[in-house]
């Protein structure tokens, strides 16, 4: 008997205790990395590893049922995938919304719940999609249901890939010889065909989403990591796996054999763990380095559970090792919502002792979930009596998980216009207003980051077409332009509430990377540059955030450009820095007026630490410097509550909210007209 054979006689009903290691090993390195980033870099890899294993053993269960008598039942395939998986997810987001009413900060609410629902409907992957090309979110807090995002490619992988193979199945027999067998009744000669033409097939899709991946890494490295697109190559890496005939072909005597397999399994640790140890957040993902770590896993299932006691497959007998294999999927899920919510809960940044405490409880919520949650569905008669049965505890779950969300959402919702009520009842806000303790903060907390109104109309979120927009009277005598970053939009409100009162026209020629609308990296360059010089506006006003990744050389070109080609120019100087522990302050508050109106940031905090380069431009250049920072600073401390208005949406970004720019529109058209740069004033 053959090594090869030996070791598939060994694990009776099909079952490879070797891939429950490995399941062991991706889970792990996935919870390391998440704890400790910085021992294991690359440890996002795991998702990787978990990826070829769906596709080599689904394709390979698919494979067996085309050629079966009965053929491939699409609807219990799904089921049986249903049944296995989505319990427990239900159960685990509606868990998550809890913990996020519960302990995580109202601001954090919106965003949250939108990704638990995404989640539910597994199209997670597409929502981190766009949020990691809309520059509004890409510093936001990660959300609890962010790990969702591999499952709902899994989920989406299942879905496809049977029909995919279905197609295969139809062209094979159509092609074949015997015209008359029917679809789940395959005759003799055609698993060869079916096998050949589910090859072609998986290879096809195997060379488009690895082209894909290569391509959208290089130019869109956030859409690449979360889009199915780009990772299905992944999944069909397994698939050839399975499809390839003999792919566990023997390599001559038993004993050759058993060293040959022995040499892949270790080959196949070594990239994988090197992949972990090596592989940084700053290296392009997926593109050419998930070619190691897919590699390594291929190798891994290829070498099976080669015999001896030099070979890695000899951690299969060691039980509490396969066990973490068993229990992986339930450490996946709730080991990470554990991490998001551990540091709100105890209060404090997570240290040794409360990392070593959440992985003893994910591994105690993962045990106790399979004994009451998966198993009972997975192979509860009940559950398996008609395919229809099969769907019913997912689509319980899904509604579930939707009603709550949608529950708490409109709950927020109405809370919301009840404050807006309130404060239309109340006298216009002003920067010089007291806090009245009864009244609500506008925004609400829950709904600071949502509070942006105009500021991103024509922004350029990186890589778009760019777009102004045009505020105001088209007919006015006087025009007014506001170019630079993000921290030129968000002076937008104000400005433009400044725009309608006086009767001017205000354009704006704002983007990411825009602080320097000379260069590449702004997408409205060279136009932009062109526009704003011929474009004979009567004011062009300038402002950037003080910790632009910009370089500080290239800002100041770009206004050296725009000032020694005559443009009429005013500097506004950046507000103050907001620090994530004062932003973290008014969050803490629970939307009490009082207890908001006490959160400050230290001078030396919001101004030193990172100081605004603008002052000491608009010296050199001889241009007016509009500077706010008194409304918001005295001598030691600067406020991030104004009367009942909260001044910033988020940190470390900073941003105004719309709220707070628009009661800037009088102080800044008094100090616009006191630099006598405004028609009142010349």
């Amino acid at each position: 008997m053959s090594a090869g054979a030996e070791s598939r006689k060994s694990a009776p009903s099909g079952f490879r205790p070797e891939i429950q290691v490995l399941r062991a090993v991706a889970v792990g390195i996935v919870v390391v990395y998440h704890l400790w980033p910085g021992r294991l870099p690359g440890g996002f890899v795991g998702v990787d590893v978990f990826f070829v294993i769906s596709g080599y053993l689904i394709s390979s269960h698919l494979l067996r049922s085309s050629t079966q008598s009965d053929g491939l039942r699409l609807f219990s395939f799904w089921g049986n995938r249903a049944r296995r998986l989505l319990p427990l997810a239900s159960v685990v987001l509606l868990v998550s919304v809890g913990l996020v009413l519960a302990f995580l900060p109202q601001s954090e609410w919106r965003a949250n719940l939108r990704n638990i629902l995404a989640s539910a409907f597994y199209v997670e992957n597409w929502s981190l999609a766009s949020s990691s090309v809309n520059y509004l979110e890409q510093n936001q807090q990660p959300v609890i249901s962010q790990h969702f995002w591999s499952l709902s490619a899994e989920e989406q992988f299942y879905i496809f890939w049977p029909l995919l193979l279905l197609v295969a199945i139809l062209i094979a027999r159509r092609t074949g010889r015997d015209r008359r067998s029917r679809l789940g009744s395959p005759s003799a000669a055609e698993p060869s065909r079916i096998r050949l033409f589910g090859l072609i097939a998986i290879a096809l899709v195997f060379v488009g989403s690895l082209a894909a991946s290569l391509w959208l890494t290089a130019t869109e490295p956030g859409l690449a990591y979360f889009a199915t697109t780009t990772r299905a190559w992944e999944f069909a890496a397994g698939g050839l796996l399975a499809f390839i005939p003999n792919a566990g072909f023997e390599t001559g005597p038993p004993r050759r054999a058993i060293v040959v397999r022995t040499v892949a399994s270790w080959t196949s640790l070594a990239l994988i763990f090197g992949s972990a140890l090596l592989i940084t957040e700053t290296t392009p993902f997926p593109g050419t380095a998930a070619l190691v770590p897919v590699l390594g896993t291929c190798l891994f299932l290829w070498a099976g559970n080669a015999p001896g006691l030099f070979s890695p497959a000899v951690t299969s007998r060691v039980r509490p090792l396969t066990y973490l294999g068993d229990i992986s999927y339930g450490i996946y899920l709730w080991h990470w919502p554990l991490i998001i919510v551990a540091p709100f809960a105890l209060g404090a940044a997570l240290d040794g002792f409360s990392k070593l405490g959440i992985i003893a409880l994910t591994i105690l919520l993962a045990a106790v979930s399979k004994i009451l949650i998966e198993d009972p569905f997975r192979f509860g008669a009940m559950w398996r009596v008609t395919v229809r049965r099969s769907f019913y505890p997912a689509a319980v779950g899904m509604l579930a998980v939707t009603a709550l969300t949608g529950s708490v959402i409109f709950g927020m919702n109405q809370t919301s216009a009840a404050a807006a009520r309130q404060q239309a009842a109340m006298p216009a806000p002003s920067v010089a207003a007291t806090t009245v303790p009864d009244a609500p903060l506008t925004p609400l907390v829950a709904d600071r980051k949502l509070d942006f109104a105009v500021m991103y109309d024509c922004f350029d979120m990186g890589g778009g077409e760019p777009s102004s927009c045009q505020y105001g009277s088209p007919d006015a005598d006087f025009s007014v332009a506001i170019a630079g970053d993000s921290h030129a939009a968000h002076l937008i409100p104000g400005l433009k509430a400044l725009a309608e009162q006086r009767g001017w026209r205000l354009t704006t020629y704002v983007g990411m990377n825009c602080d320097n609308g000379s260069g590449e990296a702004c997408s409205g360059s060279p136009e932009w540059l062109d526009s704003i010089v011929h474009g004979g506006y009567d004011l062009v006003l300038y402002s950037s955030f003080r910790m632009s990744a910009t370089p500080a050389d290239a800002r100041v070109s770009y206004v050296t450009a725009l000032h020694d080609a005559g443009v009429p120019l005013a500097l506004i100087a950046d507000i103050p820095f907001n620090p994530t522990n004062s932003h973290a302050c008014v969050d803490d508050s629970g939307g009490s007026a009082a207890a908001a109106a006490k959160c400050a940031t230290p001078v030396a905090d919001a101004l030193d630490v990172y100081p605004d380069g603008l002052p000491a431009l608009s010296a050199e250049l001889g241009v007016p410097l509009i500077d706010l920072t008194d409304i918001f600073c005295d001598d030691s401390a600067c406020k991030l509550v104004l009367g009942n208005a909260i001044v910033y949406q988020d940190t470390p970004g900073s941003h105004l909210t719309n709220t707070l720019s628009t009661i800037l529109a009088t102080p800044l058209g008094e100090r616009l007209d006191a630099a006598h740069v405004t028609p009142t004033s010349r």
